[in-house]
């Protein structure tokens, strides 16, 4: 049977927030069901099919059938005024879906039916492989993944794919040459360092954090830099080219409400609610322990990013009003340390803003009016754009102000800091100092940057511009040498073209497309190459374009929670890291990390613990990753090269070629499991 190609996307629904997005299928025999909180959504259908027309509605009613465009995208807003479980029911007959909301919480055992597409299957034995003009007849070959070696001939080849490989066969030249690293075929492995390996248990309660005595869902787990450098070997094992790591500067020291519900204490254990842009956080490390990891990252060949956050720093918790004097607190009965605080009978988590004065004047002793937007007294209001915003209800950076500030005074005081006074800096200049800092002081070879279209441009090219010097000079300090320094951008939403952002410093931004397309490429390789062809015809058209594609991200969804299939781990990985362009891995993807708990804030449940005791399927996984991964690392075509089918029947053959470095790919279809 021939191979069959996707031309579209299957119907899918989209949910999204300012900061996260959901996606599910729709079909028409179960709702698509989300737990959502209170809040403004914007939701997204596509991919379905027929002639039909409608105008989005500007706000969707609950019960109510909301009629769905065909080819286009419909996009609407959906108000929930009451937090729980919403099901999106789709009805083909007549082309409309309606909201209602679930009797019971059933998001949390969602679990996806296999993807319904004709495959081809595999029966066993040799198979018989036409590899056009890629390689010249008495070429010998390598399988990657079972180690055969086949010479060519008659433009042909012979062998038996490895039995554990989902019908995937791996070619290259025995005498491949040493490849030369390029970011277009990298392999990024995104470490949330608090979730990833304890290395140092000593830290695990800096700044008097606590865990709850619960799930813990929202608390720091122990995490940090050490764990990192012991896991080393094993990062370097998966073909990874650059360790991604999740912020490490200090964070707010105490919690705020998880949830809609507040039903547990949400700690910054992400790294993405910034107190001190200057100092490691105790919690991950210091500066040793980082030096230690990027220079024995590099002595592997591995390159090491940092997440730089530039639009905001963290909420006001209890603890950082307490430790740095903000005179915000009411006279209310609270605990000799303020970030000890518990909800009583009939509380939640978030009851402790009814300790804090959000009318008080002295918030002024806080980041300032000149700093920062927010709803407090005498600062601006938050505006509606991408720029003015407060994402999250997170306190939104003035970078676009021309206006000479001084730092506040509690940071100015905070131990440790390298935070200084500067002659007419405004807010930009200040969080470029910081961030560049880092590069300067520890040869970071790039930045993955947060929130890129809540920023103006001109703050991210000069953060490109004075990283890059940094590095530079860092390297000439310390007789290296390397890559120019590099940047890749989130832009939430972001899909497989080049926009302008990449005018804005950007070497690549992320691509949140591909998650979305490959359920049916996980099932069936061939289902990717619409996919594939487009990223790779416009990888070559643009040669400043480069997509980071993702399956599983902290802030949308992990793929093995889909299906929990190992079969479909398995067709993941290969469609991923046979992706043209760079691909970021997120930690426990190539041994099938499930979600942790989660309550009802879903994402929690995406930065659950690595898993390092595995199981018979998660050891298989990982073994199957390393091989895929490792032929990635060796063979930069993968990534950057020019891409071309190899038609034939019963099988998806392309080849990759880039310079002087060609591979051919096959699949020949799913194994009996």
């Amino acid at each position: 049977m021939a191979a069959s190609f996707s031309t579209a996307a299957a119907p899918h629904i989209t949910v999204t927030t300012a900061t996260t997005q959901s996606d599910r299928p729709l079909d028409p025999n179960a709702p698509a069901v989300f737990s959502l909180g209170k809040n403004t959504y914007q939701i997204s259908v596509e991919g379905i099919a027929g002639d039909c027309q409608a105008a989005s509605p500007e706000n969707a009613k609950f019960n109510t059938p909301i009629p769905l465009s065909c080819q286009d995208q419909t996009n609407f807003e959906l108000t929930v005024r009451f937090a729980g479980d919403y099901g999106f029911y789709y009805q083909p007959e007549t082309q409309t879906i309606r909201v209602k909301r679930e009797p019971k919480k059933t998001a949390s055992r969602f679990k996806r039916p296999l993807p319904d597409v004709q495959c081809h299957r595999y029966q066993g034995g040799p198979v018989t492989l036409s590899l056009g003009e890629s390689f010249a007849d008495g070429t010998q070959l390598k399988e990657a993944l079972s180690g055969q070696v086949v010479t060519v001939k008659n433009h042909s080849v012979t062998l038996t794919p490895a039995s554990e490989s989902g019908g995937l066969v791996l070619l290259a030249p025995v005498t491949a040459p040493e490849p030369d690293f390029t970011y277009r075929n990298a392999n990024i492995y995104f470490v949330m360092v608090d979730r990833f390996s304890n290395g140092d248990p000593s830290n695990d309660h800096s700044y008097g954090r606590r865990q709850d005595k619960a799930q813990n869902i929202g608390t720091f787990h122990g995490g940090d830099l050490q764990g990192v450098i012991d896991k080393l070997d094993y990062i370097q094992a998966l073909g990874t080219d650059v360790i991604w790591l999740s912020p490490i500067v200090e964070q707010v020291p105490g919690f705020v409400g998880g949830g809609s519900q507040g039903d547990f204490p949400f700690y910054a254990y992400h790294g993405y609610w910034s107190r001190d842009f200057t100092q490691v956080d105790n919690n991950f490390g210091d500066d040793a322990t980082l030096k230690k990891l990027v220079d024995e990252a590099h002595q592997r060949g591995l390159k090491v990013f940092l997440d730089a956050v530039v639009n905001h720093p963290g909420y006001a918790t209890l603890a950082d009003l307490q430790q740095d004097g903000i005179e915000v607190v009411n006279d209310t009965e609270l605990p000799a340390q303020w970030q000890n605080w518990q909800p009583g009978d009939g509380q939640s988590w978030h009851d402790f803003h009814d300790a804090i004065d959000y009318k008080s004047t002295n918030w002024q002793q806080w980041w300032g009016k000149d700093w920062v937007r927010a709803g407090l007294p005498g600062y601006d209001e938050p505006g509606s754009s991408d720029k003015t915003l407060t994402l999250a209800g997170l306190p939104d950076f003035k970078t676009e102000s021309s206006q000479p500030v001084t730092p506040p005074q509690w940071l100015l005081n905070n131990p440790g800091t390298r935070v200084k006074v500067r002659d007419n800096y405004t807010v930009s200049d200040y969080l470029l100092e910081w961030q560049t800092q880092w590069v300067a002081r520890f040869g970071i070879d790039g930045f993955r940057v947060d929130t890129v279209k809540h920023v103006d441009g001109e703050v991210w090219r000069a953060l490109k511009a004075h990283a890059s010097e940094a590095l530079k000079s860092w390297r000439a300090a310390n007789n290296q040498t390397g890559e120019p320094f590099w940047m890749m951008g989130e832009v939430w939403g972001h899909n497989a073209y080049r926009s302008p952002y990449f005018d804005q410093g950007f070497d690549a931004l992320i691509n949140f497309d591909l998650q979305k397309r490959m359920d049916k490429g996980a099932y069936c390789l061939s289902e990717m190459e619409t996919t594939y062809h487009a990223y790779a015809e416009t990888m070559q058209t643009e040669a400043d374009f480069i997509p980071v594609s993702y399956m599983s991200s902290h802030d949308t969804e992990l793929f093995f929670s889909r299906f929990k299939d190992a079969s479909m781990q398995r067709g993941a990985a290969n469609a991923l890291l046979l992706a043209p362009g760079a691909v970021q891995v997120y930690y426990g993807d190539e041994v099938g990390r499930d979600l942790g708990p989660y309550g009802d804030d879903f994402h929690q449940g995406t930065r659950s613990d690595m898993v390092w005791q595995r199981n018979a399927m998660q050891a298989g996984l990982l073994n199957h990753w390393r091989k895929v991964g490792q032929f990635r690392q060796r063979h930069p075509a993968v990534g950057a090269g020019a891409h071309q089918v190899i038609p034939q029947p019963g099988a998806y053959v392309f080849s990759r070629q880039y310079g002087e470095d060609t591979i051919v790919a096959a699949f020949v279809g799913r194994q009996a499991e």
